[in-house]
């Protein structure tokens, strides 16, 4: 950044530029003349003699130059050779809004700055005034009225500092303190203190409460005796009312606030510490985080903090056990978060625990149940597995016996062969029955114990249709055939075959089971950009609305079906099928109109 000499020169006062090694970047000539009037000699450009101020001026410190690179301005007066000089120090900022160097401004104050000469009478005193330029600096004469307000006043309570001069200070004072604040002043008035110091409520122009802490001391003539008094105010308004908040929050908030160090050792913990772990507050604050926590999580929690700190995790939330005074555990959730604290210019971790100790207990018990319902379910397995491998032996028997009893009715002519025949038909029928009913309860019971793996692989989808097609037309006695219509660009697909195969199989077996008599089902197959749908249509007799919630559990069986035989398992089948495969299934039903099955599957 270039400082054009040319440009400095228009100001009036004093002025420098210093870069971060306290050099001379630029100054103009009124600076050179203030700088050979106090040294006898000019400032070079590029040397390090600004520090040269430090020999006749107290507040030319290291901290001083700091506190402007870290992007303060303030404002600084002391008197050398009976001269009063005002020093205003500005950061000034790059491109990237970081300080890159200091402008100093210096101007001679001798004949304007009386109230500045008694407010820093007292090294004390004059060190709050400097360090707290934004707040009222103040005098009164002996009554107590205004003699002189700065700009803040008016920035602070929005009363003109015109209308105020003249006026008696205690007209701004909250009704209810005027009578303490006297009480306040009165060892100052009485020279038993050299200054006052106390917080006291004011009110705004709007009526609002303004909580000030004063500052005061007497102004006194060249005989000693006292003129008024001068001080600052300071508005601690959103101090008061955050530490209000502050305490209100932790005083009421249940959850267990904590926060500590980068080492882990707690720097403050909210008062509900006693409700929910038994200790009090000074009993945790300078131990460390540890102490508290159950020794088989202390790895792990160790592992978390870790990310944490090295920024791996902004944040987090983690479960853990909190060891109580009395020696017993508790579950607690736990948000944990990194921030710089401002007051004392380091990181800190704040931690907000809430009790889940019962919310564990639920999940706990829920785990068990859930572990217990999951042997139930294997046992029942295992039982229906072994009853159907014991009904497979007699049926077989059975179904022998009928066809040899078949044969030998075949060779005997006897008016009863006829009766016979029709019985035997009905028994094989039965057989039939009983064996689906045993496999699709065995497919089932193999489904629910999570044993049923998908196996995807390339496969011609409307090769299977087809193929699924020709099956059950050849089975419709009735000759009716389903109608097949493909919608958008063929291609093939990832699926489990067998399972696609079951599938639609069922759903189109179903289409002509409950609409005899009526017009062909219709599947239509859908190859849209990110998925595939089948619709299977029948104009059946449909589903009545109020069961239609039913329809995928087991051995449901609509109330309209009549006569028309099933398991009412297969749909339960079909549905878990589907989502096995990560597929949707639903359906739209008319009762005496009709259902739609859509399936919906994505690609790979």
């Amino acid at each position: 950044m270039d400082f054009n000499k040319l440009m400095l020169d228009a100001v009036e006062e004093s002025t420098c530029i210093i870069n971060r090694d306290t050099m001379f970047v630029a100054f103009n000539t009124a600076y050179e003349n203030f700088f050979f009037k106090i040294y006898g000699t000019y400032p070079v450009l590029g040397e390090k003699r600004l520090v040269a101020l430090e020999t006749d001026f107290d507040f030319f410190t290291k901290e001083c130059i700091e506190r402007v690179f870290k992007g303060e301005s303030f404002k600084a007066n002391q008197m050398v050779n009976e001269i009063y000089w005002e020093f205003s120090f500005t950061p000034i900022f790059d491109g990237n809004n970081k300080v890159e160097f200091l402008m100093l401004i210096i101007k001679e104050t001798t004949q304007t700055n009386k109230l500045i000469k008694a407010v820093t009478a007292q090294k004390e005193e004059y060190q709050y005034v400097v360090e707290n330029m934004r707040d009222v600096l103040f005098q009164t004469d002996t009554k107590g009225n205004w003699i002189f307000l700065n700009k803040a006043w008016n920035e602070i309570f929005q009363f003109t500092v015109e209308e105020s001069l003249g006026r008696p200070f205690f007209e701004y004072l909250h009704p209810d303190d005027v009578a303490k604040n006297a009480l306040l002043f009165e060892p100052l008035i009485k020279r038993e203190k050299t200054y006052c110091r106390h917080a006291i409520r004011y009110i705004d122009k709007a009526g609002k409460i303004k909580w000030m802490q004063v500052f005061a001391t007497l102004l006194l003539n060249e005989n000693d005796e006292i003129i008024g008094t001068t001080g600052t105010l300071r508005d601690t308004t959103n101090e008061k009312m955050n530490a209000h908040f502050s305490e209100l929050l932790s005083s009421n908030v249940k959850d267990l606030i904590v926060i500590y160090n980068l080492q882990g050792n707690i720097l403050y913990a909210s008062p509900s510490c006693n409700e929910m772990l038994g200790y009090t507050q000074n009993e945790m604050i300078g131990r460390s985080a540890y102490d508290f926590f159950y020794p088989d999580d202390i790895d792990f929690i160790q592992k978390r903090h870790r990310m944490i700190l090295e920024n791996e995790l902004l944040d987090s939330t983690i479960d853990y056990r909190l060891v109580k005074k009395n020696g017993d555990y508790l579950w607690v959730e736990t948000t944990y978060k990194v921030f710089f604290d401002d007051y004392e210019i380091e990181d800190r971790v704040i931690s907000v625990s809430r009790d889940i100790t019962e919310k564990k207990l639920v999940e706990e018990s829920m785990l068990k149940a859930l572990q217990k319902e999951k042997e139930l379910n294997e046992m029942k397995t295992r039982f229906v597995a072994m009853t159907a491998h014991e009904f497979k032996t007699p049926l077989s028997t059975i179904s022998s016996s009928a066809e040899i009893i078949e044969m030998y009715v075949e060779q005997i002519e006897d008016s009863r062969n006829e009766k016979i025949v029709k019985q035997l038909t009905n028994i094989h029928s039965e057989i039939v029955r009983i064996t689906n009913l045993m496999n699709e309860t065995l497919f089932l019971g193999k489904i629910e114990s999570e044993n049923t793996e998908v196996h995807r692989a390339e496969l011609d989808l409307v090769s299977l249709i087809r193929y699924i097609m020709e099956r059950q037309n050849r089975h419709q006695r009735d000759g009716r055939t389903l109608e097949f219509e493909i919608i958008g660009q063929e291609r093939k697909i990832l699926a489990d075959a067998q399972h696609l195969e079951h599938i639609i199989d069922n759903l189109v077996s179903n289409a002509f089971k409950y609409s005899q008599k009526r017009d062909s089902p219709k599947l239509i197959l859908f190859f849209n950009e990110h998925d595939y749908q089948i619709y299977v249509i029948d104009y059946g007799i449909g589903i009545p609305v109020s069961q239609q919630k039913k329809v995928y559990s087991s051995f449901f069986r609509g109330s309209n079906v009549g006569s028309i035989k099933g398991t009412g398992l297969g749909l339960l089948i079909v549905h878990n099928l589907v989502q096995i495969n990560g597929g949707e299934i639903t359906f739209e039903s008319t009762e005496n109109m009709g259902t739609t099955f859509k399936l919906k599957f994505p690609y790979a």
